[in-house]
């Protein structure tokens, strides 16, 4: 599904054909009121190349074919800005909508010079999630204005006619409000009918403007202005789901009922489709009597034999296609996956349904507007003996028992069933041990070779992420990353016997075995010899931030816990005091210890065994930035837990 309110990649152009200039050019739209005295820019205003005079956004709401009028007109300070300035572009979706100028006009001296003429126009196919496998069809206007000059001012403004006709009635749209770089004069405008259900909202009332609203000719009309605002907080490390700037949000959902009423004529079950009779009754013949592996052999078939690719264009940016087509051409997108697979549950027997959720706001989503633009992703909720399960059809490699296969963890999804109203918390189980690593040291004097060995067990979706990474990894050059990750602690390090790895699918774990020779274990200071374990795999989640003074969130943790256990055998006997570390403040978890234990047998020679156990658990996964110095000094005693040291003198 399409994404409109962050699009943050970098656009790939192809050339498809330039824009035929007699339909380009128009006056402009007599519903448009214009802003007749460009204003002028502050001098305490923040600016890069160019000093941004006027935004302008008008929307007309009250013709069946939407149009937006868009006007931005902002001053060249320097030879950068002649770059970027004299290059303009459009994005607009050829299947639904069609583009017109209205000005293109160099102000330089107070001259108003003309450049319809004399500009150059190409229009190109614009792909920004390619990298994704989606293809939305989106195309791009692009014009190249001539004789572009330091201290000019560009003056723009055209018109985009359309709505993606798949909301049918509905409307929606984003109008940002606000920048990293200050604007003389923000200026909005949305015309609605009189009695039309549309409303406009200042999101968290970010924007530092009022939504005004009155009523003229039986048509309602909402403005927004703001002079010289200036939104200057966009930060590293920011959770995905943070915003720092102010959009006006218009719709016509009243709540996600509307929404859920919308979407379910798109999804319709198909389960007694021919294509998806004929999967079920192979899978049954496979599986007889037992519905469990029924159900898992339907989720496998969609995730591995259906490709991930969408064609998103049009109507295909929310519309699935039929559950048949899907199967015949082996491929499909998050929607088309989830159909066919909801298809084949409901032919099973099994109570399925498509559900939205977004991958960006995850557990921020309750708190966004109740509107088809808050999603990007369809996954499936099934129910069996009561239990919701929630199975994103496009993953891979997962699990061969519903029990250990690791579920959508995405906060917030909206079911698309009759009468539903409202989200649907996914509360996940107890968050699981996601990777266990437990290494064994064989320490020996510093004459003597030493030894390790390790064993790191991933489970659920880790499990299932490595499993992916493997099956296009070659195992020897795997050996080798991880024997140079081990060589760096080391003044040698030797293979003992190459890297192994098992995977068993019916409890989803993958477990990788390394073994090394370690020559130069100690490190010999003036008159002894030192060695230090660590807690190196927990202590990779003990992350802060390259930015700390921040105004905006800092991300961190994983999904689920991390635990780590460090065995070792010493040479004679040693007195070793046992530690206990702990941290368990409102952000993570935190537990290290250090204790002698007994020895696993018989034992020949005098040796004392050692056991140092860490584990770590987000319990959130972002800090306000109000809040990071209490987050910081949780980091810093946790550090403190991390690493034991052992000396001798021989």
């Amino acid at each position: 599904m399409k994404n409109y309110l962050f699009a943050l990649s970098v656009p790939i152009l192809s050339i498809a054909s330039a824009y035929a200039d007699d339909n380009l050019y128009s006056p402009r739209p007599e519903w448009v009121i214009p802003i007749a005295d460009l204003p002028t820019f502050t001098q305490q205003g923040h600016h890069y190349d160019q000093q941004y005079l006027l935004v302008d956004r008008q929307l007309d709401l009250t013709q069946p074919t939407p149009v937006e009028y868009k006007r931005y007109t902002s001053k060249i300070v320097s030879i950068e800005g002649v770059e970027s300035a004299s290059q303009l572009s459009i994005d607009f979706d050829p299947s639904y909508q069609t583009v017109n100028i209205h000005r293109l006009e160099i102000i330089r001296n107070g001259k108003v010079i003309d450049r319809k003429a004399t500009a150059k126009t190409s229009q190109f196919k614009r792909e920004v999630d390619l990298d994704s496998l989606l293809y939305n069809g989106e195309e791009t206007l692009h014009l190249v204005l001539d004789d572009v000059r330091v201290g000019d001012t560009i003056d723009f403004s055209y018109s985009i006619a359309g709505f993606n006709p798949v909301f049918g009635e509905h409307r929606e749209w984003y109008i940002k409000t606000g920048w990293a770089t200050s604007v003389a004069l923000v200026n909005t405008r949305i015309r609605v009918p009189k009695d039309s259900p549309i409303h406009v909202t200042n999101l968290e009332n970010k924007g530092k403007g009022t939504v005004e609203e009155r009523l003229s000719d039986n048509v309602r009309v909402f403005s927004y202005q703001e002079k010289n605002g200036l939104y200057d907080y966009d930060e590293s490390e920011q959770p995905r789901w943070f915003n720092p700037y102010p959009y006006l949000h218009i719709s016509s959902y009243q709540g996600w009922q509307d929404v859920v009423n919308w979407a379910l004529p798109l999804y319709p079950s198909q389960a007694d489709d021919d294509e998806v009779l004929a999967l079920v009754e192979d899978i049954k013949d496979t599986y007889p009597d037992d519905l469990e592996r029924q159900v898992v052999a339907a989720i496998h078939f969609v995730q591995n034999n259906i490709r991930y690719l969408g064609i998103e264009n049009g109507i295909g940016s929310h519309k699935p296609r039929p559950p048949a087509q899907i199967v015949s051409q082996g491929y499909g997108d998050c929607k088309d996956k989830s159909l066919l697979l909801v298809s084949m549950l409901n032919a099973l027997g099994v109570n399925a349904y498509p559900a939205l959720v977004d991958t960006f706001w995850r557990d921020q989503l309750s708190e966004q507007p109740a509107a088809p633009f808050s999603f990007n992703h369809v996954i499936v909720q099934m129910i069996i003996d009561g239990t919701p399960w929630w199975i994103d059809a496009t993953r891979t490699h997962q699990g061969s028992r519903l029990a250990s296969m690791a579920q959508s963890r995405l906060g917030y999804a909206l079911v698309i069933k009759p009468n539903n109203d409202a989200l649907t918390e996914m509360a996940p189980p107890t968050i699981p041990v996601t990777q266990d690593v437990e290494q064994k040291y064989v320490v020996n004097h510093a004459n003597t070779q030493s030894y390790l060995t390790v064993k790191t067990t991933y489970r659920g979706i880790e499990a299932e992420r490595w499993r992916r990474y493997l099956e296009s990894k070659p195992l020897i050059e795997l050996g080798e990353e991880y024997a140079n990750y081990y060589a760096a602690f080391f003044n040698a390090l030797d293979l003992m016997r190459p890297l192994s790895v098992s995977d068993d699918r019916e409890s989803n774990e993958v477990t990788v075995n390394e073994a090394y020779i370690i020559d130069g274990l100690w490190s010999k200071t003036e008159d002894a010899y030192t060695f230090v374990i660590s807690g190196d795999i927990v202590d990779d989640y003990l992350t802060k931030p390259d930015l700390i003074r921040r105004k905006t969130p800092f991300r961190f943790g994983t999904e689920g816990a991390v635990r780590q256990k460090i065995k070792l055998s010493l040479p004679e006997s040693w007195d070793v005091e046992p530690t206990n570390h702990t941290i368990n403040g409102p952000y993570f978890e935190f537990k290290s210890s250090l204790s002698k234990v007994s020895a696993p047998g018989e034992t020949l020679f005098d040796k004392t065994y050692v056991e140092a156990n860490y584990f770590y658990r987000a319990k959130k996964r972002h800090v306000e930035a109000k809040e990071l110095r209490q987050y910081l000094g949780d980091i810093d005693n946790a550090w403190n837990g991390v690493d034991y040291e052992f000396t001798y003198r021989p």
